[in-house]
């Protein structure tokens, strides 16, 4: 199979934002399960109130800063209607086993399941699958071929963001659309029925594309906020902006009013052709913060 952009390629999925009905109870879940610490909180002010703009709490887990919940309008069931609904983060855990997650997962009553089938040709090795409390599946995985990132401190040792899962209606179309917009291509295969997994060249981390009849309103309601960030280098991001052709219109109730500030321009929002939410940006140009900051975070950490 042919790369004709495998030199303009992303260089790394960077965060990602959940959505979620209840912040405080959210983050109670990131925090005690995940090993998350508290960064800021955005738009704590009337317009997010009003939810012109989505309120969000951002944290560092996993070694990622920037990855976030954000509140929504659309009520989420609190369990999925079906298994790995909608966007599934996966992070990689320093071990030689999930023994310590699974544990922990008991010992904070979560609902929880593993899979250890994997063949011997994946590159992942087993996988603990966690719902938090909005109904959002996380991913837990041992990689056979660990990262050198060293592991967070906390009770679960995670490395980095290992892959994203999304829903997509058409395998075809969107491994093409995936290469051609982002230089993703197909190399190691995670097994599972209809499914294909990308990889990032640079960074090694995966997309893994799941086919469903229908993409769930998971990911297609919950569009205020919830995101994944895919990151380039300064001199492949003007060729990749000019290929990303599904860029957001601003969701405000007012037109001419822009709903939401990013401190860096060199980052724009858009979406796949199946409605996941993307964010492409600059990896030299993370913006430090997003919208208008609270200081509850500085308190919250002194």
């Amino acid at each position: 199979m042919s790369h004709p952009n495998i030199g303009v390629a992303l260089e790394r999925i960077d965060h990602g934002v959940l959505p979620s009905n209840d912040l405080g109870q959210a983050f109670r879940f990131w925090s005690t399960f995940m090993g998350a610490r508290l960064n800021f909180h955005a738009n704590l002010n009337a317009r997010g109130l009003n939810r012109e703009v989505p309120m969000i709490v951002f944290f560092t887990v996993a070694n990622h800063s920037g990855f976030g919940l954000a509140l929504q309008d659309f009520r989420l069931a609190s369990k999925p209607a079906r298994r790995l609904e909608g966007v599934v983060w996966g992070f990689e855990v320093a071990a030689d086993d999930l023994s310590l997650a699974v544990d922990e997962a008991e010992r904070q009553k979560l609902s929880w399941e593993q899979s250890a089938d994997y063949s011997e040709s994946s590159p992942i090795k087993e996988s603990l699958f966690v719902l938090d409390h909005d109904g959002n599946t996380v991913e837990l995985c041992i990689r056979k071929q660990p990262s050198e990132q060293q592991p967070q401190q906390a009770n679960i040792p995670l490395r980095r963001i290992s892959h994203v899962r999304i829903e997509v209606t058409d395998l075809n179309q969107a491994r093409s659309w995936y290469n051609e917009t982002f230089g993703l291509v197909e190399a190691e295969q995670v097994p599972g029925k209809e499914q294909l997994t990308l990889t990032v060249p640079k960074s090694g981390q995966f997309l893994i594309l799941r086919k469903v009849d229908q993409v769930s309103e998971r990911s297609t309601q919950c569009f205020k906020g919830p995101h994944i960030d895919l990151r380039s280098s300064e001199e492949c991001y003007p060729e990749i902006l000019k290929r990303f052709d599904r860029r957001e219109t601003y969701w405000g109730p007012n037109p001419n009013l822009i709903p939401w500030h990013e401190p860096d321009s060199n980052t724009v929002y858009g979406y796949d052709p199946f409605g996941n939410r993307l964010q492409i940006g600059v990896i030299a140009k993370r913006p430090q913060h997003y919208g208008n900051v609270s200081r509850f975070a500085e308190r919250a950490n002194a």
